[in-house]
């Protein structure tokens, strides 16, 4: 296998002779190559295009986030960072529709070698260059008409609150999952990671959160067709039904608050892959559907002999490359199938598995075992529970 390329760009000798020598260790995992500008990034880019960009933000002539938004119009399938030293909230706007990571300088080399790496799982495990590049090129997710007439409608009011917002954004996946991003980055050096919309759009601030939806634009409106049972409404509706119940469930197996707030979050964003796959990949979702009904198979597994992944993996990888936590993350890629995954105490993804499973049971009326993995809840010793976690799945709030 070809080793991975990597192409840095900073103005600062100084910071590239830095970087080489930092990097040196692992000339053997990456190839590794240096600009001192943005145009000779793009010519080298023209010569050889690289799996990732490492900019900096701050550069004379062609700043990064402009370096950034050029390569995302000519190479979308290249994975692109900002590493820098600012936090200039004016470039960070111009830059967040087209950056998939905030690094912090200085960054150290284990540091950035692991984001590197878990970037870089995305391209391995989706070998299709055609997936890879729908996904890399992917700046934000749909948003339901109604919905996003609601936040803009609250954003200009003269009573907006910062609860009021992250109330209507909490109940849109693709907001949420991006809010997350930003606010996660690392150009906000928050000591520990986010998961609660308020909290984040308190962070940000209103005048922020306003910015990025009225001026960057980065949410938008959508009318995305539906395919047979697939919409973003009933994709949304499940999603909210099954976050709402993991966080529920993730206290009643006795998990903390943070890792309550990580079930809550990753439950909203378990089916973004199938987002993904009824915007992005519609001809192979009308092969999948038409598998799950000839076939009788489970969605996903379809998705996999299909397109050889299936939406969780989709979903899991594209949070992954936005950077977020790593335990919503794992909890997204691993909600069919939490044995592959297995941690030997109750999770964030014990209780997403958990609650998708009983909201497709009950939906469909149909047999648990069909949507649980009782090997696993059995090794979490949750067996003779279920009827009772069953019944705290479908409470009101």
């Amino acid at each position: 296998m070809p080793k991975a390329s990597i192409l840095f760009v900073d103005d600062d000798p100084s910071i590239l002779s830095g970087l080489r020598r930092m990097m040196h260790p692992f000339r053997d995992e990456y190839e590794m190559f240096f600009a001192n500008s943005g145009p000779e990034a793009l010519d080298m880019m023209g010569q050889k295009p690289s799996d990732i960009v490492i900019s900096d933000m701050r550069m004379p002539g062609m700043n990064g986030a402009e370096l950034l938004h050029k390569i995302y119009d000519q190479y979308p399938g290249t994975i692109r960072f900002i590493l820098s030293g600012h936090s200039d909230r004016t470039l960070i706007m111009q830059s967040v529709g087209f950056a998939h990571q905030y690094l912090a300088k200085p960054c150290d080399p284990e540091s950035l070698r692991n984001s590197i790496n878990r970037s870089l799982t995305l391209q391995n495990l989706l070998a299709n260059p055609y997936l890879h590049r729908c996904i890399a090129d992917i700046k934000s997710l749909p948003t339901p008409p109604l919905l996003y007439k609601e936040l803009v409608f609250e954003l200009q009011s003269e009573e907006v609150s910062v609860k009021g917002i992250g109330d209507i954004i909490s109940r849109d996946i693709g907001m949420t999952a991006k809010l997350l991003q930003i606010v996660n980055s690392a150009f906000f050096g928050l000591p520990t990671h986010v998961e609660d919309v308020v909290r984040a759009v308190n962070l940000l601030g209103l005048d922020t959160v306003r910015a990025l939806v009225l001026t960057v634009g980065i949410f938008e409106q959508s009318q995305v067709p539906p395919m047979q049972s697939i919409s973003v409404d009933s994709i949304y509706q499940h999603s909210l039904s099954v976050g709402t119940a993991a966080k529920r469930l993730a206290k009643a197996i006795g998990l903390d608050q943070r890792q309550a707030d990580e079930a809550l979050m990753a439950g909203m964003m378990h089916d973004i892959g199938q987002l993904v796959c009824l915007i992005h990949l519609r001809e192979e979702l009308q092969e999948v559907l038409e598998a799950t009904r000839q076939k009788r198979l489970a969605l996903y597994r379809a998705e996999i002999e299909i397109i050889g992944v299936s939406h969780a993996d989709i979903g899991a990888h594209l949070l992954s490359l936005w950077g977020l936590p790593t335990a919503i993350v794992e909890a997204v890629a691993f909600h069919h199938n939490p044995a592959d995954h297995f941690y030997p105490k109750p999770s964030a993804l014990t209780a997403v598995h958990l609650a998708n499973a009983f909201m497709h049971q009950i939906a469909n009326n149909d047999n648990i075992n069909r949507y649980l993995d009782i090997e696993y809840i059995s090794r979490l010793g949750l067996t003779a529970r279920l009827d009772e976690l069953r019944k705290i799945c479908m409470m009101n709030e």
